[in-house]
């Protein structure tokens, strides 16, 4: 990736991302699953699998402003391409995530 001196320190990163993300969306999908779920049946969902979805949503988080900041860098159009898809994949699913993390009331539990 010559003339694009920024694409080695991110090329080496993005390999978690690009493991991790199946494994993101399939917990975000079980999470809005669910929302819909304990809503439907009146209940609360038990603190570990709380926990375990605040950090689902944390840590995606995370990931998403490392994104963004490498994004403002100079890349190569190819790394900017799958930066571009992978920030909007997360996007979305951030969305879900945070939608059922509202129903749930996931991080008004940990205040309390």
């Amino acid at each position: 990736m010559r003339g694009y001196p920024a694409d080695d320190q991110i090329v080496s990163q993005i390999e978690t991302v690009r493991t991790a993300l199946p494994t993101w969306v399939i917990s975000t999908v079980e999470l809005v699953e669910l929302a819909e779920n304990a809503e439907r049946a009146a209940v609360h969902i038990n603190v570990e699998t709380a926990d375990r979805s605040r950090k689902l949503i944390v840590e995606v988080a995370e990931w998403q402003q490392k994104l963004s900041e490498w994004q403002g860098l100079v890349l190569s159009p190819r790394l900017k391409a799958e930066l571009r898809i992978l920030k909007a994949t997360l996007d979305a699913s951030m969305d879900e995530a945070n939608a059922a993390a509202a129903e749930l009331k996931l991080f008004e539990q940990r205040i309390r």
